[in-house]
């Protein structure tokens, strides 16, 4: 209600930003945006340059959910993937993939961010030491490490680690913080870790047309969201309704799990006639092109024991 300061300058958002400094246990530059899109799309543009390469696993939302937003927001860095299971990358091959991309001076390729989700694009969690060997690489090849975080609820809900513990504890630059996969309207949080660093970004959103003058309505959001650890029981909420769904799929005759065990996706084969039998039943997922007679599984926190039930049994009938 009443007046507030626009674009950021409200004391609603200060208290986000604050409340973020807090979570995360350190000094942090938080940019708020209403899309996934845009807040992975800045931070990128912000960590690299049209000159520039980015490196990321060959599922990466980066790399086939974005269309051509990286490469708009940044200029036209150029992006390259890998393989790796449980769409993690593979170090070796990145590792290679970074030299021989770069390996021509001024005729290549400028190394400049290794990008990596959390969950991955496959539903798996990464941990500490694992999040670390990616910035070891990074910082010895002079780049930066960016996380996808548009599941880091759920990768945070299903681990002892704290959200500190797996962002710059161990080595990541930048975050993607979503809320909108996790309960929010339409608000995600840009977190990078080292604001000297970041001096561009708020330049990167404005020229992007995600500086909102109406910003506390953005800053509401997430004020909600962490409020009483709300985003965590969320998280906790969605990813126990998946290991409900996962159970019972497991001793499913007409399913078999691919992929998917940290978090609240789940990766399926079944028969394209099951998968039919199902849609026309009113169960809603996506066939998921990149692996064989694939489907994904996706709970959230509204989700019920009732409609996991009702699945198991239509797979099965």
């Amino acid at each position: 209600m009443g007046s507030a300061p626009a674009y950021g300058a409200d004391t609603l958002t200060t208290k986000v930003e604050s409340r973020l400094a807090s979570l995360f246990e350190c000094e942090v530059l938080v940019l708020l945006v209403s899309t996934g899109t845009a807040a992975n799309c800045v931070g990128l543009a912000t960590l690299s340059s049209a000159l520039s390469g980015i490196y990321a696993h060959a599922e990466a939302h980066i790399a086939n959910d974005e269309s051509t937003a990286p490469e708009l927001y940044t200029g036209g860095a150029r992006q390259f993937t890998v393989g790796g299971n449980d769409a993690k990358p593979d170090l070796e091959e990145l590792e290679q993939k970074i030299d021989v991309s770069g390996a021509r001076g001024v005729h290549s390729i400028q190394p400049a961010v290794i990008a990596i989700s959390n969950l991955t694009e496959l539903g798996a969690r990464f941990s500490p030491n694992e999040i670390a060997a990616y910035s070891e690489l990074a910082k010895a090849r002079g780049m930066k490490l960016f996380m996808d975080g548009a599941r880091f609820a759920n990768a945070v809900a299903g681990t002892n680690e704290s959200p500190a513990d797996l962002t710059w504890r161990a080595g990541v630059d930048a975050l993607s913080f979503g809320a909108t996969k996790n309960g929010a309207m339409a608000a995600e949080a840009l977190v990078f870790f080292n604001p000297d660093e970041a001096t561009l970004a708020e330049f990167h959103r404005k020229r992007g047309g995600h500086l909102w003058s109406k910003h506390r309505y953005l800053a509401a959001q997430f004020d909600a969201y962490l409020e009483g650890d709300l985003w965590l029981e969320l998280a906790t909420a969605s990813n126990t309704n998946m290991a409900r769904l996962r159970d019972g799929i497991s001793s499913s005759n007409n399913a078999s799990i691919l992929a998917g065990y940290d978090g609240n996706e789940l990766f399926i084969a079944m028969d394209e006639c099951v998968a039919e039998r199902l849609l026309q039943r009113g169960h809603m997922f996506y066939a998921w092109p990149s692996l064989p007679k694939a489907y994904r599984l996706v709970t959230s926190f509204t989700t019920t024991t009732a409609e996991i039930d009702e699945f198991i049994e239509d797979l099965n009938s």
